[in-house]
């Protein structure tokens, strides 16, 4: 799992970014309240102008405004909201919607005929598929539910047994909200729970012992069975006491019972690290600093662009690329990455230091069929010419890698060798050290981001990190339950679900979006815009070259290009952006600890869009005849 610049934020950075305001949350949360507010303000008016007269219209819209100010907002009663998302809550249960987790249930029973166990890392495809499909099934029920209750109450004038009690506008729409969110969570709780015990019901198992042999130390070694498509081999000490070796992910405790050696259950698949990264940096092939690692064809890709907020829309400065990608190191020269960890200190390390990593290879020729790309760590002081000998290892490509610093090494102080202290040699007074990183093979490369390499000093337990990536769903749920109940205010049904629809597609295609109008600012060809690549289409030109037609017509296409690109580049980021929520579901499949900054990101994003559709929702409701 590659983290992008802004994943390493914390709370504070991603809400303030200080040094760069424009870039930050808080001030794109504000433009958009206020969007929302102006936004009904002015469609309101429309509405009203076009029912009562410009003028009328007009005084209609003040009152509305002066009646939020003064009565509906501070007035707004708990009790009533309650009572208004209760009667949500059982007109939604009347339509049945409790079939979702009966074919959630359908879905997990019959899982195991296309989840195949015998997969590379089974853990990833088992709680991508719970976390997946539970995301969508519950994403199109929340569609569903929030689009056609209200434009029904409307059509069949069932809404008027409400509004003609004393009840305002702003609880007949926070009502209808918190009564579908607890529909959706009356489902999404027995999902989550049926989603842990299968994914830890189908990855437990156990394998018998094969074959055995004892050594003169009176150690056993041996192997176990072939069980989902891998065997381990193990090695018992002389107190019976042992494990098997790591394989797809895990391993297994061995003990001797009497005569019987036994294997337990599979240990290490579900985990839920918390990770230490450091800062990073590459040096070239002879030994120089480098801005970033060698490219080796594949790497130099544009993306990223979300993280810069408004800064984007208001100069060009803020379209420029920000995304990560794996940088490489030339084997067998001065190349190099050099990770610096802070905050290394005994207490936190006692044993000594535990490194993961996954590493990736780039062969420029064959090489060895047999024997992996090898590489090797060296732990230096950051300021002095002390460094421990290297520790050799083998790139295991798409898997975790692990590696253990211990207390004391072998290795060079200035010009003497000997043994290092890890504190008392390596370890600076501000408890910062260095991680090199090194590939031995010539010809050969290893490729590595910032988030490849870390410290593990701690895990979490799997059952709390998979709880976090359900309430990613459910937030994400909410999400789209604020937008249809705001759209279905002035729609009906069937169009306001394709308007909220639509929301969630552009969404997703919000970091697509942004990409088409960097080429644009840049003046890379890249296909264009909208005109440009119908234009294109039809002319049967390569979207590499440069648009070739008359200048004139080339400039009013262009032209018209940016606008558009503008415009969707508003409304993207404008809108959520669902594919970044939805990252959680990664750091669970690939067993890290879902970063508390993140979920509170999402909390954030989530209450900001549930404010501003209210506010839109309550102007649009009040223009209307039931309001009158």
């Amino acid at each position: 799992m590659t983290l992008q610049p802004e994943d390493f934020w914390s709370f504070t950075e991603w809400l303030l970014r200080p040094g760069a305001f424009l870039e930050s949350a808080l001030l794109q949360g504000i433009a958009l309240i206020v969007m929302a507010i102006v936004a009904g303000l002015v469609i309101g008016y429309l509405i009203a102008a076009a029912r009562y007269g410009p003028s009328e219209g007009f005084y209609s819209v003040a009152r509305i405004v002066r009646d939020f100010v003064r009565e509906d907002a501070p007035g707004t009663s708990p009790r009533r909201i309650y009572a208004l998302a209760r009667l949500a809550f059982k007109e939604a249960i009347r339509r049945k919607v409790l079939f979702v987790v009966g074919l959630f249930v359908v879905l997990l029973m019959f899982a195991g005929w296309y989840l195949d166990p015998k997969s590379d890392d089974p853990a990833r495809l088992y709680i991508s598929f719970v976390l997946t499909s539970t995301n969508y099934l519950l994403l199109m029920l929340a569609l569903f539910i929030s689009t056609a209750s209200l434009p029904n109450d409307i059509k069949n004038k069932t809404i008027y047994t409400i509004v003609t009690k004393p009840v305002r506008m702003t609880e007949v729409i926070l009502g209808r909200v918190f009564g579908f969110v607890g529909v959706g969570t009356l489902m999404i709780v027995p999902m989550a729970i049926a989603s842990y015990f299968f994914v830890t019901g189908d990855l437990d198992h156990v394998h018998e012992i094969e074959t055995t042999a004892v050594l003169s130390d009176d150690t056993v070694v041996g192997q176990t069975t072939d069980e989902r498509g891998h065997r381990h081999s193990f090695t018992l000490d002389s107190d019976g006491l042992g494990a098997t070796d790591t394989q797809r992910g895990h391993q297994h405790a061995v003990i001797r019972d009497g005569d019987t050696i036994r294997v337990g259950s599979a240990q290490g698949m579900l985990r839920a690290r918390v990770p230490v990264y450091g800062e990073m940096e590459f040096f070239d092939r002879s030994g120089r600093h480098a801005d970033k690692g060698i490219n080796v064809g594949y790497e130099d890709r544009k993306g990223g662009f979300g993280s810069a907020g408004l800064s984007r829309l208001v100069n060009t400065g803020g379209t420029q690329a920000r995304r990560i990608e794996h940088g490489y190191v030339e084997g067998a020269s001065l190349s190099r990455a050099e990770y610096t960890f802070s905050d290394v200190t005994e207490d936190k390390y006692p044993e000594g230091i535990p490194i993961e990593f996954t590493l990736r290879a780039f062969r420029s020729l064959k090489g060895d069929i047999i024997t992996g790309v090898q590489g090797t760590l060296t732990v230096q002081h950051p300021t002095k010419p002390i460094e421990s000998n290297p520790f050799r290892f083998e790139v295991k490509e798409f898997q975790v890698d692990d590696q253990f610093i211990p207390l004391e090494m072998e290795g060079t102080n200035i010009t003497e060798t000997g043994t290092l202290s890890l504190y008392k040699d390596l370890v600076d007074e501000n408890g910062q050290v260095k991680i090199v990183v090194r590939c031995i093979d010539p010809g050969q490369y290893l490729g590595m981001t910032q988030s490849d390499l870390y410290l593990k000093p701690a895990e979490n337990s799997f059952a709390w990190n998979l709880t976090k990536g359900f309430i990613s769903i459910w937030l994400q749920m909410v999400l789209i339950i604020s937008f249809g109940v705001m759209f279905s205010t002035f729609l009906n049904g069937s169009v306001a679900m394709l308007a909220t629809f639509i929301c969630v597609v552009l969404g997703f295609s919000a970091e697509s979006i942004y990409e088409a109008r960097f080429y644009q600012v840049v003046g890379r060809s890249m296909g264009g815009g909208p005109v440009e690549s119908v234009v294109r289409l039809l002319r049967q030109d390569a979207f590499t070259t440069e648009l070739d037609v008359e200048s004139a017509p080339k400039m009013i296409i262009q032209g018209v290009d940016s606008v558009i690109m503008y415009c969707l580049d508003l409304i993207a980021t404008a809108l959520p952006n669902l594919p970044k929520m939805m990252q959680t579901a990664e750091f669970v499949a690939s067993g890290f600890d879902v970063l508390g900054g993140l979920l509170a990101r999402h909390v954030a994003t989530t209450l900001c869009y549930l404010i501003m559709t209210c506010i839109i929702a309550y102007f649009f409701l009040k223009t209307r005849e039931i309001a009158a």
